[in-house]
């Protein structure tokens, strides 16, 4: 008899860590989609200019960042490159396409949670930035006159 009571409370004992297991993933699950329904729902009001993309992203990072699962992942990284992004887009620093260009690469690798994607929406920030020539915008003035 005490043989089998011992099993039964082992038994009992992990069906219950099975289904709180369970229920964590679920929630885990639910998080992440809870967010990419809301970027969904979204993103589309950016595209018609009536969020601007600034704000899109900067909520966009919150409900990311409101997820355990994905609240460290590169994914929060790549956010603050596109909040940079829109920024620069919204005050005229990069212009339509450098913007897109970006946009295109999170877009892309937006289900990696791979450093290396982060790396390739940088580099297109920094093309961009270099194609309107306002690279090195901030740099002293560089006079054509000597200094004397």
């Amino acid at each position: 008899m005490k043989a089998s009571r011992g099993l039964l409370t082992w038994a009992a004992a992990a069906t219950l860590a099975i289904l709180l297991c369970g229920c964590a993933i679920f929630t885990e699950t639910y998080g992440i989609q809870d967010v990419d329904n809301w970027a969904a729902r979204n993103e589309p009001l950016a595209e018609s200019g009536k969020m601007k993309w600034s704000e899109f992203y900067s909520q966009y990072l919150e409900k990311v960042s409101a997820a355990p699962v994905i609240s460290n992942s590169p994914v929060v990284e790549r956010l603050g490159i596109m909040i940079t992004a829109s920024l620069f887009y919204e005050r005229g620093r990069i212009d339509k396409a450098g913007f897109d260009s970006v946009r295109g690469i999170v877009h892309k690798y937006q289900t990696l949670d791979d450093p290396a994607a982060n790396l390739l929406a940088r580099n297109a920030l920094v093309r961009a930035l270099g194609v309107n020539g306002t690279a090195g915008q901030g740099a002293p003035h560089q006079s054509s006159e000597p200094d004397r």
